[in-house]
């Protein structure tokens, strides 16, 4: 039985491609002369965006990006972010059901809350475990652990749903449940060949029959 859901952030609660894209098309151009490349950039999706930009583009160049991506993205955050269907209405539902929830991300707490605020959903979380609050972020189990202690679940029922192989790694590695939802923007055969997680949710109002005990 489900008692506590862990969420990621970005491409789980909220729709932050527009932000992330513009973004990383303006740091790269801004820093290498010309838009990189979005398809190794995505393969990171799920990792704090410095160990992302330094991974492609090593530690000088990648710093850099880094620092001019995330210039840009104070100023132009709170026009370009996005809610993906149903999330606050399930969100809601899930509260009523009396289910303890959590966000953990590999943002910054500060910028995964104003997000959370921006689209209205930031009061349904016990806790938001940012990449700043941790030694090893996802997709090490620590940030999963935290989460468990604010939540006050137990690993076997809580429930862990993201968007990206790390999400699901850090989840299976703190010895949750995991759910990957179908609207990622990781290809899915590359998903499947770093992780599998125990259900692929349509959307988010999939959660309602899964925490139910009707799935």
């Amino acid at each position: 039985m489900i008692k506590g859901l862990i969420f990621d952030f970005d491409g789980t609660l909220a729709n932050t491609l527009p932000i992330i894209f513009a973004c990383y098309d303006y740091s790269t151009e801004k820093i290498l002369g010309k838009k990189a490349d979005r398809a190794p950039f995505i393969e990171t999706f799920g990792q704090p965006l410095y160990i992302c930009l330094t991974s492609i583009f090593g530690e000088e160049k990648g710093s850099k990006i880094c620092d001019e991506y995330r210039a840009y993205q104070e100023i132009h955050h709170d026009e370009l972010i996005r809610p993906f269907p149903k999330v606050k209405e399930t969100l809601e539902q899930l509260q009523r059901m009396h289910i303890p929830m959590a966000v953990v991300t590999s943002k910054t707490t500060a910028t995964c809350l104003r997000g959370a605020r921006c689209l209205g959903i930031d009061t349904y979380f016990e806790a938001i475990i940012g990449a700043d609050v941790v030694k090893h972020p996802k997709p090490d189990a620590e940030p999963t652990r935290m989460a468990l202690k604010k939540l006050g679940t137990l690993p076997e029922e809580t429930l862990c749903i993201g968007d990206a192989p790390f999400d699901i790694m850090s989840g299976k590695a703190a010895g949750c449940v995991t759910a990957a939802v179908e609207y990622t923007q990781v290809a899915v055969e590359q998903f499947k060949s770093m992780a599998t997680p125990d259900y692929w949710l349509t959307d988010l109002e999939d959660l309602i029959p899964l925490v139910d005990g009707k799935r």
